[in-house]
């Protein structure tokens, strides 16, 4: 069984701190490792990204410079969000 959004997750997290410097407080999406946009708020992410991605094969994750901030949460069922 394979992770959903897992090589996501880890990209997330290669460039978390690099992301967090401007964008402390946003969202961003991330389709394998490329970074789809960098967005105020997660409706804003959602609504940009799923115009052209089906919903659950992109990362939408909250950046924040604390590395405690880092929990799982699932929003919608197939689709995973870390936060």
């Amino acid at each position: 069984m394979t992770t959903p959004l897992k090589k996501e997750y880890e990209y997330f997290l290669k460039i978390r701190e690099e992301l967090a410097e401007k964008n402390d407080g946003k969202f961003v999406a991330i389709k394998g490792q490329e970074v789809l946009g960098v967005f105020d708020n997660y409706l804003q992410a959602a609504n940009t990204v799923y115009i052209a991605h089906e919903k659950g094969t992109v990362l939408m994750q909250e950046i924040s410079k604390d590395p405690d901030s880092l929990i799982v949460t699932i929003s919608t069922p197939g689709t995973a969000f870390f936060k």
